[in-house]
Order: C-alpha cells, then sequence, then structure tokens
C-alpha cells in the first residue's frame, strides 16, 4: 500500500503527527516493545535525535564515519539523513514484536540517485526463531553486551530498485549460512521516481513467508529495524522519516 504526496503541506502534516506521537511516547515509555495500541515507533523526532547522533536505545555496526547519519529537513519535513560511504554500516533500534502480531511497517523515503543500480540505502529488519532447524527461545534474544545488532537468523533490506518495474521483486540470498546474508525486498525503484517524498506500508510477514517459506512464521520475532548502507558508490543520500511498525 503505497501513495504519493504531490502536496508538501499534507505530508509535512503526516510525518509531523507521527514523529509528534514518537515523541510522546519517547517521554512516557523509553522501551523498545509493542505498545499495547500494537503499533511501535522506531524513528521520530525525539529529543535524542540531534545532528549527527542517534537515540540511545539505537545500535550501530560497521563504519558509521561523521556526516553518514544526521538529521536535517528535506522540502520542510525533518528526516534523517543517510548517506553511504567508504564501509558498510548498519544501525538500527532493537525491537521486542511478534513478525504475526505486528507485520506492518511504514515510513517515508525520498532518495538522491547518482549511480546505476539499487540505492546503496536501505531499510533492514532482522528476525529471530523462524527456522525450524534452529528453533527460538522463550524469551528474545538480547542486545549483545558490545551493543551490536541483537542475535538474528533472517535479515530482510527493504531497497529501492534501479527500476520502477523492479517493485515487490525479492532477491533471495544463495547460501543457508547462519546467519544468512539478507534478502532484498524491492519496495520501489527508478530515476523517475527519485528526488520525491513517498509513503510506504510493506506486510514483513508476507515478505518473510516468500523468502522463507519452510519457516515457522508463527515463532518469528523482529529483533531490530534501522538502517544500512553498502560501501562501493558515490555517495548518495536518502533521507527517512516516519519509520513505525504496526498490526
Amino acid at each position: 500500500m503505497t501513495a504519493r504526496w504531490t502536496q508538501r503541506r499534507s505530508l509535512s502534516v503526516a510525518v509531523g503527527v507521527a514523529w509528534l506521537a514518537a515523541a510522546l511516547v519517547a517521554c512516557a515509555e523509553p522501551t523498545t516493545t509493542r505498545r499495547p495500541s500494537g503499533s511501535m515507533d522506531v524513528l521520530g523526532p525525539v529529543p535524542a535525535f540531534e545532528a549527527s547522533a542517534l537515540p540511545g536505545d539505537w545500535v550501530t555496526e560497521g563504519g558509521v564515519s561523521r556526516g553518514r547519519l544526521t538529521v536535517v529537513e528535506r522540502d520542510g519535513i525533518p528526516a534523517l539523513m543517510v548517506i553511504n560511504g567508504g564501509e558498510n554500516f548498519v544501525a538500527a533500534k532493537p525491537t521486542r514484536a511478534s513478525l504475526l502480531a505486528t507485520p506492518y511497517l511504514s515510513w517515508a523515503w525520498n532518495v538522491e540517485i547518482r549511480d546505476s543500480g539499487p540505492h546503496p540505502v536501505r531499510l533492514v529488519v532482522g528476525f529471530h526463531g523462524g527456522d525450524r532447524r534452529r528453533p527460538a527461545r522463550s524469551s528474545p534474544p538480547p542486545v549483545p553486551a558490545d551493543h551490536g545488532l541483537p542475535v538474528h537468523d533472517r535479515t530482510i533490506v527493504i531497497a529501492w530498485g534501479e527500476s520502477a518495474l523492479q517493485r515487490g521483486a525479492i532477491v533471495l540470498p544463495e547460501t543457508t549460512a547462519v546467519p544468512q546474508p539478507p534478502a532484498r525486498y524491492t519496495a520501489r525503484g527508478g530515476r523517475e521516481n527519485a528526488g520525491t517524498w513517498w509513503l510506504e506500508t510493506v506486510d514483513l510477514s508476507d515478505i518473510y513467508r516468500r523468502s522463507w517459506p519452510d519457516d515457522d512464521a508463527a515463532s518469528v520475532q523482529i529483533t531490530f529495524i534501522g538502517v544500512a548502507a553498502a560501501a562501493g558508490k558515490s555517495p548518495s543520500p536518502a533521507y527517512l522519516s516516519g519509520i513505525r511498525l504496526s498490526r
């Protein structure tokens, strides 16, 4: 379910409302668990989101150098600007959410395209517990002591493809190693769609089942949601706002 908002004022109001809700939740309940309403704000204008900084409950892996993650305004909309660099990196918020209880991931994004191929910045979601060969523990896996990414055995990256015709396509990893390389789902694409804000909603449970049909989806926990940037391409900013998990 997607929609193009051609009126910037409308998008500003929508994102602003989502961000206000995120700020109120952050002040009242600084946890990463799913709220009773069945939704969880992942990225919003909470006070901890300062330029060149991430909220205290986010974790990173890889080379996140200065200027790669900053808070800016894009067309009047507050957003996290993510720029790929010389090293791969991931920045994510640990979560404790059931895949089937909160399957819908929503966000707004606006990308700049410099090179061919998929955009180097994408969303990333980590999962644990669905592999029938390795049953999940009864409690959600903890965040490692070194503040790296939480334990996960499956990962999906949600990408901006080279072509708009790739929308909805899934590219699966070619190895069974644990953890596996990410499956890649293309949510949108094409140079003709760049430079514009888009609102997106995807069903993570559907993408997961299409990627790993033999897994037990009812046992899957979403252990983190965030952003990733791949090295090897010209710096190409992507702007993200209002990331939310819901049922």
